[in-house]
């Protein structure tokens, strides 16, 4: 290899011109180096080939807006499903004009769907977010929402399941305390729950506040029975949310108090963690105001427990007022 070697213009153009050998083959053939036989091409004035001249399996455009754009596959999964390497298909996305993802999108493997733009569905998962749902992106540029909540009742991660399962892929794990993990990758249509404060056009549509504040019943709230006593309330540590839901509650006629303060700042959890915060409650005990809160929000109630609470809650008003007149 690398000596001088006489090498013929017809020669040479029999091996690359007619036999198709590249300039790797040729050197090998002649043994000679490489580098010699591009001299001699541009010697003899022999037309050089460019580096994919050879390769017959070339995807065509309508093949790669199916392929890449349609049904979103990687240029390796291309290359590993239809066989054209993926240089050469990169190479022909430019080439095609097709606009090719970023890192953070091509790293995306399972689908996701656009959230549905229903306001009605979007103020339920804000108030359930706001209650039971870590959500987070992974990194600034990711294109990527993160949904996350734990639970030991099975009837909470259904309805988490439930929420999202349309839209992104759903992970679920039981950890060895018997609590059920749940995480859920949305797209980007999913950025409003980024946010830990209460859209204002949330208060502006009754329908909308009820949805609202079904989520958050569903997440945070306790329908009960206590002391022969229905009773509906809900605890968090952001006081701020109780009272919006407080103040518009009471603007429906609906009697709630609160919101109270537990001091619970200054104790340690039983699982060992200390509270950094005190604890809000709010609370609607009258009969007349239970029924109608009940009436107003049994439809847009998801969760199969507080449904069930509910009715219960129904059932001892009706008793407590035909045993002591309402």
């Amino acid at each position: 290899m690398g000596q001088r070697v006489s090498i013929s213009s017809t020669q040479l153009n029999e091996l690359y011109t007619k036999q198709k050998l590249n300039t790797y083959q040729i050197a090998k053939k002649l043994k000679c180096c490489q580098a010699t036989i591009w001299k001699r091409l541009i010697e003899f004035n022999i037309k050089r080939r460019t580096p994919y001249e050879l390769n017959s399996n070339v995807p065509s455009k309508k093949q790669l807006i199916d392929y890449y754009t349609n049904k979103k596959l990687s240029t390796w999964k291309i290359e590993k499903k239809y066989g054209f390497s993926r240089g050469t298909v990169y190479r022909k996305l430019k080439e095609y004009g097709i606009i090719t993802r970023d890192l953070a999108t091509a790293n995306i493997i399972n689908p996701r769907k656009d959230f549905s733009g229903k306001l009605i569905e979007k103020a339920y998962i804000i108030g359930f977010r706001l209650g039971d749902l870590g959500v987070r992106k992974i990194y600034p540029n990711s294109k990527t929402i993160t949904v996350a909540s734990g639970s030991t009742i099975k009837e909470q991660i259904d309805l988490i399941d439930s929420l999202f399962k349309d839209y992104g892929k759903v992970r679920i794990k039981t950890a060895k305390n018997s609590k059920i993990n749940i995480w859920v990758a949305l797209n980007e249509s999913f950025d409003f729950l980024l946010s830990k404060e209460i859209p204002v056009w949330v208060e502006r549509d009754k329908k909308l506040f009820l949805s609202f504040l079904a989520g958050f019943t569903d997440a945070e709230g306790n329908i009960g029975i206590y002391n022969k006593q229905a009773v509906f309330q809900m605890g968090n540590y952001n006081k701020k949310i109780l009272l919006f839901i407080n103040k518009n509650l009471n603007n429906l006629g609906i009697i709630c108090r609160g919101p109270y303060e537990s001091y619970t700042k200054k104790y340690v959890h039983k699982e060992g963690y200390p509270y950094n915060q005190n604890y809000f409650q709010i609370r609607v005990s009258r009969k007349d105001s239970l029924l109608k809160l009940f009436k107003l929000i049994r439809i847009y109630l998801k969760h199969k427990n507080k449904i069930k609470d509910l009715n219960k809650a129904v059932g001892n008003i009706k008793w407590r007022n035909l045993k002591y007149g309402k």
